[in-house]
């Protein structure tokens, strides 16, 4: 990447821009870069967040609108979509919630 920079100030100052201009733009673009681990969320659609959960459409809007299901990411104006990652840890949840209910059960009928 060091080297691309590097050949991006030298092109700015081939076309007759100063030389501080060139690496000022170049300083620009490296405060740009991100500085954190790589990105890595993968945005499912609603309707394969419906294929991931078993559930239809209305009944994942239902859940949004308890505040129940993870949050959408908008996209546009009518455009919504689910961090994948996030939609997994809700499924493990519900399945983990699952089986305390039936430790529960069994505890409670001995």
């Amino acid at each position: 990447m060091e080297k691309v920079l590097d050949d991006e100030a030298r092109r700015i100052k081939r076309l007759g821009f100063k030389s501080d201009i060139a690496r000022g733009e170049v300083a620009n673009r490296k405060s740009n870069r991100p500085t954190g681990p790589p990105f890595d969320a993968i945005l499912i659609s609603l309707n394969d967040c419906c294929k991931l959960t078993s559930l239809s459409r209305t009944a994942i809007n239902r859940w949004r609108g308890l505040g129940l299901f993870p949050q959408a990411v908008p996209l546009g104006d009518k455009r919504v979509a689910f961090v994948r990652a996030e939609v997994e840890q809700w499924v493990h949840h519900r399945i983990a919630e699952r089986v305390q209910a039936s430790r529960n059960a069994v505890n409670s009928a001995t």
